[in-house]
């Protein structure tokens, strides 16, 4: 076994627990001292603990009662090829130490001895009697003789075992040993001159049962500080801290997502050591006149298994081999309204609605009136009962009656779905497969849609457009998700391992989410009393040593006003997922819109340092959840991933996520008495500490303060420190990802966030070779010099889902003019058949 797949067994998610010696690989899965792969606090799983053992309070006896087995391969290095530098005697020493330990063994006699001296002085000074005066001169003596007997080894030991470190827990306890011995010398000196000083209040007397009492106390300094060293201060540790940076990689098992858990990184700010290596998505192909495709638009009330249906269907279409994209609109309530789901299948992939729909099927009247607007003259329309005289376009099918007679009305969702599918006439096992494992064990569903099949395969077929081709081969390595799970899963994977958060649509999601996962990964969910609670309590966790998570939208974003701009103050990292809806106010609770940009940017008093990201797509909702915890924790600032309900709830397809790209590092540094939390950098970003992790002071406070936390008003410090802060963004700049572009064109078509998907369909329909599309994902603070190119195109339109043109304002602020701005603020995403029709629109408008 090679040292990378020993890393795999670290203990975590259920993986064994190994543990590398003198070429020999130990399961240590089932010991009690090894639980989850962490072995005291001080050792993980997954290691070649032999440079490690060096010091340890046991030997290595200890490893026979575990298993072997594998032997473990040497890596060879460079400095493997060098002769070793180590003294031969000090190697010798040091296995020698390792098996005998003559410290710890003989240094337990004279701190026994001292205290109990100590306490029997104290007996005799308040019962004055020989035989206690004797007793403590004798134990007194031989604590003092046993004191130089332990001292030898002792010194022996920070020779061979610690390289005589000058760590304070080494300098301690030789300052204090030597003050022990040289006072027991005086002690024994005094008291063999004149026994009798013990019961005179002389001089001689008080400086006799001082220098007793006294030792007393020295060698309980002793004994915490030789603690300290075995336990806290290890040689591995003092390696750790001298190391610039180094990092825990994550097992390399592909598809496998990482726990969340211990972390033993050390603090790292360099610019060489990007967090992550960002893939650019590949730019679409697809000729969209040569693509094929249906949509599907299905009408119900809340509470009528819509949503249900929306799973059932998308997941059987992906089984029967086709490319698929859904999302939804919905009322805000619980029961009854009129809500829709969109199905889009294709021969190629598709990650955008369109407005028009080719079948249309309204499981009763209120969706029919709700929805008509999406029909044009081509769309088949089914709706439940039998249609009026005047509905003459509408099919009727009884859907719900049907469902009645298998004894509930409920049946109607897997009924409608059988229709669907016999209307195409599509293989009915797939959705059989998929009714089955969602509804396990009731025979009424499948019941409901061979029903519903043979119903479907009656109507009339001739109005809908014919199948596109399957791709089951491909789309079999696909995966379907929504935007909250891959939300989700960026998150996971950037080390998230606590959430609080306030329910609010459409951010519950993520919250419900990471709480389905909380079994499966080391991560604490905490439902707050309010937003307010929420973030001070996410920056509690990070100041802890947590990476931690908000999840809200904009009204409860709103709230969290003043807990941002502590976090600014207080250089405390936090991440905080935005969803996004129409406000302002209650506003549309649970429709779409980007409409929070300008409050993401400036909410919060005074000026702070903070990172916006917005994804597009499922890959990004990954990658840019992962990225807000490496930067918040990085650059210690507030992190707000900017998605809407729109991308929260459509599903689309996704490939394999190589969960091994993604390198969870821990920026945070042990401390000692020295230690400033807001100490002067280049860059602005001070050594992080946390509490318990050394001995120093983490002082955090929403008060103006000086480099170690305190509180001041001194002006000179306020401008130093304000000056800090505002450095950071030098750095976040030149890390920040650049726009993506798709085509040749000189016509700059820019979106950002959730429109990537609507924006790259609508301009293949336009097929015009004069444009280009131009995504952001990194939307603040911006790099001027990825800029540059818009400056050289001759136009620019910008798109976005609010009615404030926020992304537009902030290109404007980079001196980037903007010639046209598309603008929807209805409660619906952009459709990709009316934005290429805006589009085409606003081109011959500028040209």
């Amino acid at each position: 076994m090679t040292q990378n797949q020993l890393k795999r067994y670290n203990g975590r998610n259920g993986m064994k627990a190994y543990v590398g010696y003198k070429g020999k690989v130990y399961d240590v899965t089932e010991s009690p001292f090894w639980k989850e792969g962490d072995h005291e606090g001080l050792h993980s799983a997954g290691a070649d603990l032999t440079p490690m053992m060096i010091g340890a309070p046991h030997g290595d006896e200890v490893f026979n009662t575990f298993r072997v087995v594998a032997m473990l391969e040497e890596e060879k290095t460079e400095e493997q090829d060098e002769p070793s530098s180590i003294d031969p005697l000090k190697e010798r020493l040091q296995q020698w130490y390792r098996k005998y330990h003559p410290h710890p063994m003989t240094v337990h006699f004279p701190i026994a001895l001292h205290i109990f001296a100590a306490g029997l002085d104290l007996l005799f000074l308040t019962y004055p009697k020989t035989a206690y005066a004797v007793g403590v001169f004798y134990t007194f003596f031989v604590a003092t003789v046993m004191g130089f007997v332990a001292m030898i080894p002792g010194l022996l030991s920070w020779w061979v075992n610690y390289d005589l470190s000058t760590r304070r827990p080494f300098i301690v306890k030789l300052i204090v040993a030597t003050l022990t011995l040289l006072l027991g010398v005086v002690g024994i000196t005094l008291y063999l001159e004149d026994p009798a000083i013990v019961y005179e209040a002389s001089v001689e007397g008080i400086i006799y049962h001082a220098i007793v009492l006294f030792t007393g106390m020295t060698v309980v300094i002793l004994g915490y500080y030789g603690g300290k060293i075995t336990w806290g201060d290890s040689p591995e540790a003092e390696k750790k801290t001298a190391t610039a940076v180094t990092e825990t990689p994550l097992p390399d098992t592909s598809g496998e997502l990482p726990g969340a858990g211990r972390f033993e990184v050390p603090f790292a700010s360099e610019q060489a050591l990007l967090p992550i290596q960002r893939l650019q998505h590949e730019a679409k192909t697809t000729d969209f006149s040569k693509q094929s495709g249906v949509a599907i638009l299905i009408g119900g009330a809340a509470g009528s298994g819509i949503d249900t249906l929306e799973k059932i269907l998308s997941d059987a279409f992906r089984r029967s081999g086709y490319y698929l994209f859904s999302t939804k609109e919905y009322m805000s309530r619980v029961r009854g309204g009129s809500n829709t789901v969109l199905i889009r299948i294709s021969d190629a992939p598709v990650e955008a609605p369109c407005r028009d729909v080719d079948l249309f099927i309204a499981i009763d009247a209120p969706a029919l009136e709700h929805a008509r607007w999406r029909c044009s003259e081509k769309t088949v329309i089914v709706a439940d009962g039998i249609s009026d005289e005047k509905e003459k376009a509408v099919t009727a099918l009884p859907m719900k009656a049907e469902a009645q007679k298998l004894g509930s009305v409920h049946y109607a969702n897997t009924y409608a779905a059988g229709a669907v599918f016999g209307l195409f006439g599509i293989d009915l096992q797939p959705l059989v497969e998929s009714v089955a494992e969602h509804f396990k064990g009731d025979t009424k569903n499948e019941a409901a849609l061979r029903s519903g099949q043979k119903a479907g395969a009656a109507l009339d077929r001739s109005g809908l457009p014919a199948l596109p081709e399957t791709h089951p081969g491909e789309t079999a390595k696909l995966h379907l998700m929504d935007g909250t799970t891959a939300s989700g899963f960026g998150f996971l994977i950037g080390g998230c391992n606590f959430v609080a958060s306030y329910p609010m649509s459409p951010s519950t999601g993520v919250l419900n989410f990471m709480a389905s996962m909380s079994k499966q990964f080391p991560v604490a969910v905490e439902q707050s009393e309010d937003e307010i609670a929420s973030l001070h309590m996410v920056m509690g966790a990070w100041y802890a040593g947590a990476r931690a998570l908000t999840t809200t939208s904009g009204g409860g974003f709103a709230l969290m006003g003043e807990a941002l701009s502590l976090a600014g103050m207080s250089e405390t990292p936090a991440v905080i997922y935005l969803a996004q809806r129409p406000g302002p106010a209650t506003g549309l609770p649970t429709r779409s819109e980007q409409g929070d940009l300008n409050m993401a940017l400036h909410s919060g008093h005074g000026p702070f340092p903070r990172l916006i990201l917005a994804p597009g797509s499922l890959r990004e909702c990954i990658e840019l959840g992962y990225l807000a915890f490496e930067l918040a924790d990085r650059y210690q600032l507030p992190v707000i991933v900017l998605s809407d309900q729109y991308l929260a709830d459509s599903m689309t397809m996704v490939s394999d996520v190589d969960f091994s790209r993604f390198e969870q590092r821990r920026y945070i540094v042990p401390t000692d008495d020295a230690y400033q939390r807001y100490a002067e950098t280049e860059s602005g970003v001070s050594p992080r500490g946390v509490p318990a992790f050394g001995d120093g002071l983490v002082c955090a406070d929403g008060h103006e303060h000086d480099v170690r936390g305190q509180i001041t008003e001194d002006p000179s410090l306020r401008v130093k420190m304000v000056s800090k802060r505002a450095r950071k963004e030098a750095d976040l700049i030149a890390e920040a990802s650049a726009p993506e572009r798709y085509g040749e064109g000189r016509i700059a078509v820019i979106g950002w966030g959730s429109t990537r998907g609507v924006i790259a369909e609508a301009l293949r329909r336009v097929d015009d070779p004069r444009l280009m599309q131009v995504h952001f994902s990194w939307v603040h603070p911006l790099n001027p010099e990825h800029l540059e190119f818009l400056q050289e195109c001759t136009h620019r339109i910008v798109i976005e889902n609010n009615a404030d043109g926020a992304f537009a304002d902030r290109l404007q602020h980079y001196g980037i003019s903007v010639d046209s701005s598309v603008l929807q603020f209805n409660g619906f995403a952009f459709f990709a058949d009316e934005l290429a029709a805006t589009i085409s629109k606003r081109v011959k408008e500028l040209s």
